[in-house]
């Protein structure tokens, strides 16, 4: 039999009845939030590496990835992308222009467009400059 002597310590010690007689599920939600915070900040981690930061080259190395500035007819800067008419296609160099940034291509007859995502207008300036 307990005695208790206030209404502080019968809340105290309804308390601890509680805890003593659900102490399995409290440790069960913990392990579950435990578990649910480890995949939260993996994910986390894992979307950071996904998304590198993108490289901005010089103009001379998109140029040359491109086939030259002669090969270049017709630019024009749309969003996330570089929209280029080139002489010949033959003559652009995908892999560098990875390297230089840009993050996907799509190739139509008459244009390439180059992807370049948050950094496509500093591309654009970087290569073609303000000579529009």
């Amino acid at each position: 039999m307990c005695y208790y002597n206030g209404m502080n310590t019968l809340i105290l010690a309804e308390t601890n009845d509680f805890l003593l007689k659900n102490l399995w599920w409290m440790i069960a939600i913990a392990v579950l939030i435990a578990i649910g915070a480890f995949f939260l900040i993996e994910a986390l981690l894992a979307k950071k590496k996904k998304n590198p930061k993108v490289k901005i080259a010089t103009k001379s190395e998109y140029l040359l990835a491109l086939g030259g500035e002669d090969n270049i007819l017709e630019k024009e800067l749309k969003g996330s992308r570089i929209v280029v008419k080139l002489t010949d296609y033959s003559k652009v160099d995908e892999e560098k222009l990875k390297e230089a940034g840009v993050t996907g291509f799509i190739k139509m007859s008459d244009k390439l467009t180059l992807v370049i995502k948050d950094k496509a207008e500093v591309a654009y300036q970087v290569i073609f400059g303000n000579n529009d």
